[in-house]
């Protein structure tokens, strides 16, 4: 007997959501997300109960981080580097520019430049806590100390970036809040447990 074949939906009735909608929702989406400065735990090495000599890997550079958070967490937080949160922000900038609202092109630029910055930093910081970790291992004082270093500056610019990661945020819903405004004055409909603060 054969298993039956799988039934596959025929999304080609479906009919995207109308512009309006879809920037409420995107809107709830973005406003509920959180800005949280984790310090970028997952490129951490792990270490041996002494606290400085790193777990041994099978893994090219011989060393285990402690890995990404839950895929449910990232989600929801807009500062992680490898997040899917931030996606939705892009998603609204492409909806304002749909509108051709005003504010499109600087937010796409700033947004453009903010996420390319943080991944930056995570890969210094990736680079550096391995430095580290191989300096500790194998007693190399002075590289110790200059990772330890560039492990500080990494921190301090992520803090800076989610900084302007959250000013970001506030004028993206603040230009998302005209749109709606004017969306609404032209006869639209709002969401009533959406609607935007204008």
């Amino acid at each position: 007997m054969h298993p039956a074949a799988p039934v596959v939906p025929d999304l080609s009735v479906l009919q995207p959501l109308p512009p309006q909608m879809r920037l409420e929702g995107l809107r709830a989406e973005i406003a509920a997300a959180r800005i949280v400065d984790c310090g970028m735990v997952h490129e951490r090495v792990l270490r041996a109960a002494d606290g400085q000599t790193p777990l041994p890997s099978d893994l090219p550079n011989g060393v285990v981080r402690a890995g990404l958070c839950p895929m449910p967490v990232r989600r929801q937080r807009l500062a992680c580097s490898h997040t899917t949160a931030r996606v939705r922000m892009i998603e609204a900038v492409r909806a304002l520019q749909d509108v051709d609202d005003p504010a499109a092109a600087t937010l796409q630029d700033r947004l453009g430049e903010l996420d390319a910055r943080i991944g930056r930093i995570d890969h210094a910081r990736g680079d550096a806590e391995l430095a580290h970790a191989l300096a500790c291992r194998d007693g190399d004082a002075a590289t110790r100390d200059d990772a330890a270093a560039q492990i500080a500056r990494t921190g301090q610019q992520f803090t800076r970036a989610l900084a302007e990661l959250d000013v970001l945020r506030s004028d993206l819903l603040a230009a998302m809040d005209r749109q709606l405004a004017k969306t609404i004055a032209a006869g639209g409909v709002s969401s009533p447990e959406i609607s935007p603060s204008v």
